[in-house]
């Protein structure tokens, strides 16, 4: 891609010459490079940078037609039958060959997330949300829906280490064995347990039991995405420790400072949900939300204002507002000119106000917004005390801790139960050479990683699928852990390994149930086989408790702010988390909802730093953070704070197995145990480029009416002569039957990337690599448009979820040379894979861009995903197909089967595709418009419905429902519609 220098003012006279707002993916599309114009143009983008001259090319397009039938032919089919794990259940009331779904919780930074796990013969295919649970409510985000690959992860370790060398499980043993004895003996004197934080009753009890055993043992607990700024400020605001659980349902004006409500909070699935729910309620105004930020996230680009700040000035903008507020604190000496503003609202909001802060701000900040909450009323209304759910580190207990009594030769036997310390650990305490002064080291793992070279020994860790145990959710709910599936792999679950230890069973369904035996007593028989059928454990939800602000709190004014120098924010990545999902294919190759790349990560800074360094997207910079230096290219981000760069954590592995080894740079390099979330750094310009990967002009829509607008009454939506009927050369059809559509709010979606993921799961969509997505041939059969406008430097941000329109007259049909692409009797735009002879012409002539040629066998490539995680219900494709959404047609089928049977209607929300059920906002509704009842068919009637590309009289069946901004005043246009 050419090299693109900013010029802020050239590109904000380009957009004042436009009549209207204009939407706009990229600065270089913005700008109108040439070359990123004729990549957008392109109908196969990898053709462009291709050096073939074109004789070459035509001899090479008409071998492909002349051996496309012959491709057809090939009697060489992808295995796609996995192996079943085991070939029966013991279940009552199992119907053999029928899917089993198995209630359970999966964890993430500690904290439990209810799934519904279907398994075909004892193999986990899909994850959807539990609709019992409270952290999830039915729905699912990225790294749950991802579980399932990383179940069959064939990197996963397989054998006990030692030193490096595969050991047996008896040499184990027979190694452990005489090591307990001599702890027990010496009452743990010299040992010390690493662990990350959790929230797992059945832990917390064999942890309890082990310092009984081992008294002299020191325990400890570290996450590299913690929350131990908010429970600091907590403790100087209330002189306690306590969480908080919002209710954004009951919210009127929310003000977030940092962070990212609806990405990285324990409760973000639920409260995307909530707040979707109180958008859609029709007896009260619009909420209003607000958010101060360094770097844009999902909640600021879903927000009614943006405040962009660096995270030095958030602290001084929470005290301005908190003084504004009289909520204990002095004015600043430049108040932000926001802040007045905001007050007001808040103030006139007061018990329905709500100001909330992000983990990488500092526990001064947190203290300020918990007092604003306090004297706005708030408690017990949108936001309420409990005890934590997951018990903190403390000082003695931290990794810090620690390091110092590995330097002081303190620490004669270790245990790392789980986690990756070595390489998530700050760099400044160098806890890999630490590991290995240790005389005697233990690494409990699913993967032989950095942890588990630095580790004397190395034990395969079970996966959550694969075990049982139990954990809390964010409002203190316990989800049961059981497992969806037979080990895949000899390993040891952590409440196994712990049981062992302190002298207990080693079998994970007994030390779980003993744990609440202790609890229920004479009713544990009948409540334990109801929590094994839901899931949930009913009213085990964390009570809520008065807090209030001590008399003496004070928040003082803040620390004097650097002189010089860029602020460095850490942050979690939105597809492989802290590191843990780098070896996950699915979330590698899934585009990250701001930026769009995939397989790497890159430092976000502001229009106006690059502009300021001369930076460009993919220009390399050397960062340098308290006398360390790292090199990693930087992306241009609209809408980021300027004077702040953001690194993604979670990149950078060098043993993160076959697919995740070597992608991107490691942010943890610069991190500091001082500063875990925002420190101080320089920049420094090279000459030297870092070729980066998105997916942000891939797939362009080309024409008017991608994205609309309205305001709170959507009675004006309708664009001028939308309503009447369109010529058309095509004959109308009846459907006497079915007829199935899809709607999508546009109002809901917060680009969480939760759908996607789902309809890859569901329906076996590849993993291609890095290479053939360069080339512009990913595979997703759903896609989601981001989109921008106005200013760069504070845009608009929309996101427009794209699959196939499934066209009632579709311009696909007519130009297949086979018929391979074929209308059914319900409306469905089928693919007949069989038939289909590459020829990509009904690809060229779908002006939306959502079909997918698999050029390669995907399926058995280097990238591929292993056989067991395919859905058996659904056909892998080989080599030569057009691929695209099918509106999860193996899901009505099975639902008219049931129908059938039962001599009965489909019921309306009887099918739920796999996007609709992923998502947390709801913003997907499927179902069948022939029923004027339906719930897609009153979303169809709703003034704020449109078709995307609607005058092109395709008569789509997924239609778009205009988002709601309180202050819309005008349409946004393509920015490719010039007149």
């Amino acid at each position: 891609m050419e090299r693109l220098p900013l010029d802020l003012d050239t590109l904000r006279a380009r957009l004042a010459e436009e009549r209207g707002p204009v939407l706009w993916r990229s600065l270089e599309e913005l700008a109108d490079v040439p070359e990123v114009r004729r990549y957008v143009e392109a109908e196969f983008p990898d053709i462009q940078t291709a050096t073939v001259d074109r004789r070459t090319l035509l001899r090479l397009m008409a071998a492909s037609l002349a051996l496309g039938g012959l491709a057809a032919c090939d009697s060489r089919q992808t295995v796609t039958d996995a192996p079943l794990l085991s070939q029966s259940h013991n279940v009552p009331g199992y119907t053999p060959g029928e899917p089993l779904v198995i209630a359970t919780s999966l964890e993430l930074n500690g904290y439990g997330r209810g799934v519904l796990v279907r398994a075909q013969e004892g193999r986990p295919v899909k994850i959807d949300g539990n609709p019992l649970h409270p952290a999830t409510l039915g729905a699912t985000d990225v790294f749950a829906q991802a579980e399932v690959l990383s179940l069959y992860d064939p990197d996963r370790s397989d054998s006990p280490l030692q030193n490096g060398l595969p050991r047996s499980w008896e040499e184990l043993t027979e190694f452990i064995r005489p090591v307990r004895n001599e702890l027990v003996v010496g009452e743990g004197r010299g040992l010390h347990i690493l662990m990350p934080p959790t929230s797992s009753p059945t832990l917390a009890r064999l942890t309890s039991l082990s310092e009984q055993l081992f008294p002299l043992a020191q325990w400890h607990r570290y996450s590299p995405i913690d929350e131990d700024n908010f429970r600091a400020g907590a403790e100087t605001l209330f002189g306690r420790a306590v969480d908080a659980i919002y209710d954004l349902t009951r919210a009127d004006v929310i003000v977030t400072l940092g962070g990212d409500l609806f990405l990285e909070e324990p409760g973000h699935i639920r409260y995307a949900a909530d707040y979707q729910a109180r958008r859609r309620a029709d007896d009260r105004p619009l909420p209003r939300l607000v958010a101060v930020e360094a770097r844009p996230s999902l909640v600021g680009a879903r927000a009614d204002e943006r405040v962009a700040l660096r995270p030095r000035d958030i602290e001084v903008f929470a005290q301005g507002l908190a003084a504004a507020l009289d909520a204990g604190s002095a004015h600043p000496s430049e108040p932000h000119p926001a802040i007045g503003r905001l007050a007001d609202e808040l103030r006139r909001a007061g018990a329905r106000g709500l100001v909330t802060a992000g983990r990488e701000q500092p526990p001064r900040v947190h203290a300020l917004a918990l007092a604003i909450n306090a004297r706005l009323g708030a408690f017990g209304t949108t936001i309420r005390a409990i005890e934590p759910v997951r018990p903190a580190s403390g000082e003695n207990g931290s990794i810090v801790a620690l390091a110092e009594a590995i330097a002081a030769g303190q620490v004669s036997r270790l245990l790392i139960l789980g986690g990756n310390p070595v390489y998530t650990a700050p760099a400044d305490l160098d806890f890999g050479a630490l590991v290995r002064r240790v005389p005697l080291s233990l690494h409990l793992g699913y993967h032989r990683d950095e942890t588990a070279l630095a580790c004397h020994w190395h034990v395969p860790e079970k996966h959550p699928l694969e075990g049982w145990g139990d954990l809390r959710a964010f409002d203190g709910t316990v989800g049961l852990r059981q497992p969806a599936a037979m080990p895949l792999k000899a390993s040891l679950g952590v409440e196994e390994f712990l049981g062992l230890m302190s002298g207990q069973m080693v079998d994970g369904r007994s030390l779980v149930q003993a744990t609440w035996r202790e609890v229920w007593g004479d009713a544990f028989e009948e409540r334990w086989l109801k929590v094994l059928e839901d899931g949930v454990v009913e009213g085990s939800a964390s009570p809520p408790i008065d807090v209030s602000p001590t008399p003496e709190w004070n928040a003082g004014a803040p620390g004097p702010a650097p002189s010089s120098g860029i602020d460095v924010v850490f942050s979690p990545d939105p597809s492989v988390w802290d590191g843990r999902f780098a070896n996950n294919g699915w979330l590698q190759e899934l585009p990250k909802p701001l930026t769009k790349q995939v397989w790497g990560n890159a430092a976000l800074i502001a229009p106006e730093t690059a502009e300021m360094f001369g930076l460009a997207t993919g220009d390399a910079v050397d960062l340098t953070v308290e006398g360390r230096t790292l090199r990693v290219p930087v992306w241009v981000l609209p809408g980021h704070a300027p004077g702040a760069v953001t690194l993604p954590l979670g990149y950078g592995r060098t043993q993160a197995g076959s697919i995740g080894s070597g992608i991107g740079f490691n942010a943890y390099l610069l991190r500091q145990s001082g500063h875990p979330w925002v420190a101080q750094g320089e920049i420094r310009t090279t000459d030297e480029r870092i070729a980066l990967i998105s997916t942000q002009l891939h797939h362009a829509l080309q024409g008017r009416d991608i994205v609309r607008v309205t305001g709170p009454d959507p009675a004006d939506t309708a664009q001028p002569g939308e309503t009447e009927a369109l010529p058309s050369l095509y004959p109308e059809w009846r459907y006497e039957g079915y007829a199935w559509g899809m709607a999508i709010d546009l109002d809901a979606c917060i680009g969480c990337n939760a759908c996607v993921v789902a309809c890859q799961a569901e329906n076996n969509i590849a993993v291609v690599g890095p290479e053939e997505v360069a080339r512009g041939r990913e595979m997703h059969w759903l896609r989601i448009d981001r989109y921008y406008a106005g200013d760069p430097t504070e845009p608009d941000t929309y996101f427009q979820p794209v699959l196939c329109m499934h066209c009632e007259k579709a311009p696909c049909e007519v130009v297949c040379p086979v018929n391979a692409t074929v209308h059914s009797a319900e409306g469905l735009n089928d693919m007949v894979y069989n038939r289909c002879i590459g020829t990509r012409t009904c690809s060229n002539n779908c002006p939306y861009k959502v079909r997918r040629f698999n050029f390669f066998d995907y399926h058995g490539a280097e990238y591929a995903a292993s056989p067991e995680a395919l859905n058996p219900q659904v056909t892998a494709r080989s080599r030569g197909v057009m691929e695209k959404c099918t509106f999860c047609v193996q899901r009505i089928g099975a639902a008219r089967a049931e129908a059938r049977i039962e001599n009965r209607p489909i019921r309306d929300g009887e099918i739920a595709t796999a996007c609709q059920e992923a998502c947390p906002t709801r913003a997907i509704i499927f179902g069948d418009v022939n029923d004027p009842d339906s719930a897609v068919s009153r979303l169809k009637r709703s003034p704020r419905n449109y078709a995307l590309l609607g005058t092109l009289n395709t008569q789509p069946r997924t239609t778009y429902l205009a988002r709601i901004e309180a202050d819309a005043e005008r349409q946004p246009a393509d920015a490719t519609d010039k007149e």
